[in-house]
């Protein structure tokens, strides 16, 4: 008996759409691992990913990992996602190539939208010139140039002959630069702005005006529809966030030492959850250490009255419907940690040949042992390399010319005719003078 499939188109940043295939009952998740199988995103870091649906009325909302794909939202097949960055960690945490380059797709993908905002001129300039290496390379005096220039900098920027010139000029100076390379460059440009790894939510407040939350790995910050900062929350003055009906509140603590409360009024249910879900989960991510599975992040789950009523008269588990609130499942110390360990097996070709896990964590600490002698024997090594080898005892600071070698200090340069090691005549002796690093280790 054939199984029902569900048909769902994935678009990435750069309006590249993937087909993939998923079991009828199938949750986010699989459809999620299928999407990064087929982008050769491995390991944990497809937890900084999440896919995107449009709700209704138009907001964006994230697909729930953990529950069923046909529970979240109906309609005609394919159904259809956008891959998206969910947790934007810092660059230096990511650890695969492939998870780079969807940061950087992402990152264009967002500068391009204007969700992040660049308002440094000289900022802007050098993240422009970086994603040109990125998409073309070394740069070329040419009309083709120039036009890439406009076209990459239209609806970014106003687009002067200034800034034309500058980019030019800045393009330059990247030549040779691996593609790699100049997009992990973009990320870390981009890692520097304020709106790096925020997710808005458009609401209203208590007075009815139109205002922007934006929800990060720092805390939530309230804008106005000019994006304009009105007011911020770090997360250690958040007491906590509920949502009820359309609306969402959070609880912080005042100066005083007493609780106020901010109201977001959403345009729908699903957007008061979606902000909800939000804030919780990026507090969660980000702020702590680990995620324990009885804790109300991991547990929580809801169960309409359909399913309720359903579970009682027919009898069925009382599980039956049950959805769970939230997403997150690691925070981002898991996520690299594990990314970094699993590597390391692989690398090491521990994978799949049934060792537990205390066994290969044994043998993780017996190689970076085995890794730590050999580098301090290299170092003794070294170390020994820069004494002088006619009186042992002083540091190398000549260089005998005109062989070259360099194998004694001062003093004894001056007392030699010929270079002991190759017995060529010395003419003059130079003095040589090493980082202060070598300096250092060697005493």
């Amino acid at each position: 008996m054939s199984t029902t499939k569900m048909w769902c188109l994935v678009s990435q940043p750069n309006s590249v759409v993937l087909d993939v295939e998923v079991d009828q009952r199938a949750n986010g998740q699989e459809c999620l691992e299928k999407v990064c199988e087929k982008l050769c995103i491995d390991h944990s870091e497809k937890d900084y990913f999440g896919l995107q649906y449009r709700g209704n009325k138009g907001e964006n909302l994230w697909l729930n990992m953990r529950n069923r794909i046909e529970k979240q939202l109906s309609g005609p097949q394919p159904l259809r996602f956008q891959l998206r960055v969910k947790f934007f960690v810092q660059p230096h945490m990511l650890l695969q190539d492939t998870t780079r380059h969807q940061f950087y797709l992402q990152v264009y993908y967002e500068l391009k939208i204007k969700k992040l905002l660049v308002s440094d001129e000289e900022q802007l300039v050098k993240i422009m010139a970086l994603i040109s290496q990125a998409e073309h390379g070394n740069q070329a005096n040419s009309e083709q140039q120039i036009l890439s220039y406009q076209n990459l900098i239209q609806g970014i920027a106003f687009c002067s002959d200034e800034i034309i010139t500058n980019l030019a000029y800045e393009h330059s100076k990247y030549r040779g630069m691996p593609r790699r390379s100049a997009e992990y460059r973009v990320v870390q440009e981009a890692s520097l702005l304020p709106s790096y790894g925020m997710e808005y939510h458009e609401a209203k407040n208590e007075a009815n005006e139109d205002i922007v939350v934006g929800v990060g790995p720092e805390g939530v910050l309230i804008y106005d529809t000019n994006m304009t900062e009105i007011s911020r929350f770090p997360y250690p003055i958040v007491q906590k966030a509920i949502h009820n009906s359309k609306k969402c509140l959070l609880y912080v603590f005042a100066e005083d030492g007493e609780t106020t409360h901010e109201e977001f009024k959403m345009v729908s249910l699903k957007a008061a959850i979606a902000l909800y879900r939000s804030i919780t989960e990026m507090h969660t991510f980000f702020r702590c250490d680990t995620i324990n599975m009885d804790s109300e992040v991991f547990s929580q789950v809801s169960q309409n009255l359909k399913d309720v009523l359903a579970s009682i008269f027919l009898k069925e588990s009382n599980s039956v419907g049950m959805n769970y609130v939230f997403d997150v499942q690691h925070t981002f110390r898991e996520v690299y940690d594990s990314t970094k360990r699993k590597m390391f097996m692989s690398q090491q070709g521990l994978d799949g040949q049934g060792h537990s896990e205390s066994e290969m964590d044994a043998t993780c600490d017996n190689r970076e042992m085995s890794v730590c002698e050999e580098y301090k024997r290299q170092l003794e090594k070294f170390q020994e390399s820069l004494i002088c080898r006619v009186c042992m005892d002083k540091d190398i600071s000549t260089v005998l010319c005109p062989c070259g070698h360099m194998v004694c200090c001062n003093e004894c340069a001056e007392r030699l005719e010929e270079c002991p090691v190759c017995r060529t005549m010395i003419n003059t002796v130079q003095g040589v003078f090493f980082p202060a690093i070598v300096t250092a280790a060697n005493r």
